[in-house]
């Protein structure tokens, strides 16, 4: 090996090292600021952080949009205890999610699921 090489490979290490953590919730951490911190400042204020959520809000809207018209086989607007069998978890939970108790899910009752899902863990006030 050339002393370049040699060179190039000992000042890699360290980076190559930092690039992937060990630990795989560190990881996904690292990965979520950097995606946050968007003028690259090393922080992450209010309106990053709003820009983030309201991104990942939206895609995770999409697909539940997608995954809606996929149940929904017939077309009626709404997701039958039989549609829902194609998705395991809407079936095990379909009675929790029929918030209006009429036997099927709307996609109003799909995205509000969608939204306390992602609010279930958040810290309380």
């Amino acid at each position: 090996m050339n002393k370049t090489a040699l060179l190039i490979a000992l000042c890699a290490i360290p980076l190559i090292a930092q690039a992937a953590p060990a630990d795989p919730k560190q990881a996904y951490i690292d990965s979520t600021f950097t995606a946050m911190d968007s003028n690259k400042d090393g922080r992450v204020d209010k309106a990053e952080f709003t820009a983030y959520q309201q991104a990942r809000f939206s895609k995770q809207a999409d697909s539940i949009d997608a995954a809606f018209a996929a149940m929904d086989k017939n077309k009626d607007g709404k997701i039958s205890k039989e549609e829902a069998t194609v998705v395991p978890e809407i079936a095990k939970y379909f009675t929790g999610l029929d918030t209006d108790g009429d036997g099927h899910l709307s996609l109003k009752e799909m995205q509000q699921a969608m939204v306390a899902a992602q609010t279930a863990d958040a810290p309380g006030k």
